[in-house]
């Protein structure tokens, strides 16, 4: 399944990447092209983020969950893979827009909020696509199936929100809490998600350091 197919599946991104673009693109006055492309990925994330965490913690059942799963399952390794490589690469614009900035002397209030923003947008972007993952995974992942156990089987089928609230959980400690993980396919997903929390935990920290460092200075 190529990019463009996978996008239409998931209208909500596709409407957030065009009018993120084009809002960074009419964005007036002379901006650097760093600071253009970062305004694009905000405003992305900015319209993105609320519309899945509607979809995912107000709307979308266990039904609704079952029904998409097998038309995500097969892109899956793309889209994360897309994720992680922009927001990697957010937190790297945003140290040098930083340094940039403290160096001409010109941060101020503004470009501090901005990075916090964008730290903040960019980390939970992969709680909530690994969250898609996971219920991807576990409804449509053919022999690999299922493999999370949640508590309360009586309440029915997991939903949305149940995905996010482990993958949440992971991203934030690095620990499956009350879900057991019983699938091997299952296990190499939780891994690479864990590793990736590690490597943007400490990266945020890093920054938070960075732009306390501006306050003072």
């Amino acid at each position: 399944m190529n990019l463009w197919t996978q996008l239409r599946l998931r209208p909500r991104l596709l409407l957030s990447i065009l009018i993120g673009s084009t809002l960074a693109a009419l964005w007036p006055g002379a901006v650097p092209l760093t600071t253009r492309l970062l305004l694009g990925w905000d405003f992305t994330l900015w319209i993105y983020l609320p519309l899945a965490l509607w979809m995912m913690l107000g709307r979308a059942g266990s039904v609704n969950v079952q029904q998409r799963a097998s038309q995500l399952t097969e892109g899956l390794p793309v889209m994360l893979l897309l994720a992680v490589g922009g927001a990697l690469a957010s937190f790297g614009a945003i140290a040098l827009e930083l340094g940039s900035a403290k160096q001409a002397h010109t941060a101020n209030g503004l470009t501090l909020a901005f990075a916090i923003a964008t730290v903040c947008s960019s980390w939970l972007l992969l709680p909530v696509e690994f969250g898609i993952a996971y219920a991807s995974l576990y409804h449509g992942g053919g022999k690999a199936a299922h493999g999370l156990e949640f508590p309360g089987d009586d309440e029915g089928p997991p939903d949305y929100g149940d995905f996010l609230y482990f993958s949440i959980t992971v991203a934030a400690t690095s620990q499956t809490s009350d879900v057991s993980v019983s699938s091997r396919a299952m296990r190499r997903l939780v891994l690479v998600q864990g590793l990736l929390a590690f490597v943007f935990n400490t990266g945020v920290l890093a920054l938070t350091v960075n732009i306390l460092a501006g306050l003072i200075s």
